[in-house]
């Protein structure tokens, strides 16, 4: 899970921060303080699985520069959840926050394990709702994913993998039978799809398949030459 928090109360959005850095689940946390930085972040939003922003920023106390963010994301037609925290409560301010494209709106103060669970809340049935679950845990044939323990497992058995292997595992998981390019891959896993050389994505799915080998479904990844890779046990 990839997190976006904009908030321009260093103390605020840096405890936000830790919740999520101390969750297994998580990839990649990132906090900007400001609209400008939002800007210079604009091209890689679409490696975020959730954006969270408060409405007031520091760029100018007058602009309430939250809703623009919002605004900015939804034109360029990314669909990912926007979740506010604000300490404006009125119903107007939040009614225009959803006309915007807000999908979640929580009132400062803001208590942490709420935002912790409407969060994973988000991102478990935002991004898994078509694959076959149970409880806490998603299937992919018989192949199961437990998002709490971030764990794979064949037919009960526990899969070990690294943390970095389960996070590229689970990119794949989310996405069966699906076609997922290269600079996708590369910028859901590193944020940023310059780094193809620096990282070596070809060197991660290739020690990825090595650890899935002894359980035979190392063949379920396969590189489509000068497209990307498709997860699929056919």
């Amino acid at each position: 899970m990839n997190i976006l928090i904009i908030e321009d109360n260093v103390f605020l959005a840096n405890r936000i921060a830790k919740v999520f850095e101390s969750k297994i689940i998580t990839n990649r946390v990132r906090v900007l303080y400001s609209f400008s930085e939002f800007l210079e972040e604009l091209s890689v939003i679409s490696s975020y699985d959730i954006v969270l922003v408060d409405l007031k920023l520091s760029d100018d106390a007058l602009e309430l520069w939250g809703y623009r963010i919002i605004r900015i994301i939804r034109e360029k037609q990314v669909s990912i959840p926007i979740v506010v925290i604000s300490g404006f409560s009125d119903i107007d301010r939040l009614r225009l926050a959803f006309e915007y494209g807000a999908s979640d709106y929580i009132i400062k103060p803001i208590r942490l394990k709420e935002l912790e669970l409407r969060v994973l809340n988000w991102f478990k049935s935002y991004y898994l709702s078509n694959i076959t679950s149970m409880g806490t845990a998603r299937f992919y044939k018989n192949l199961k994913y437990d998002l709490d323990k971030n764990e794979f497992y064949l037919d009960e058995e526990l899969v070990p993998l690294t943390r970095n292997n389960k996070y590229i595992l689970s990119l794949f998981f989310s996405h069966p039978e699906k076609l997922l390019t290269e600079s996708f891959l590369v910028e859901r896993i590193w944020g940023d799809a310059t780094l193809m050389v620096e990282r070596n994505l070809r060197v991660n799915i290739l020690r990825l398949k090595q650890a899935l080998s002894p359980f035979g479904i190392d063949g379920w990844i396969r590189n489509i030459r000068g497209e990307g890779y498709i997860f699929s046990e056919k």
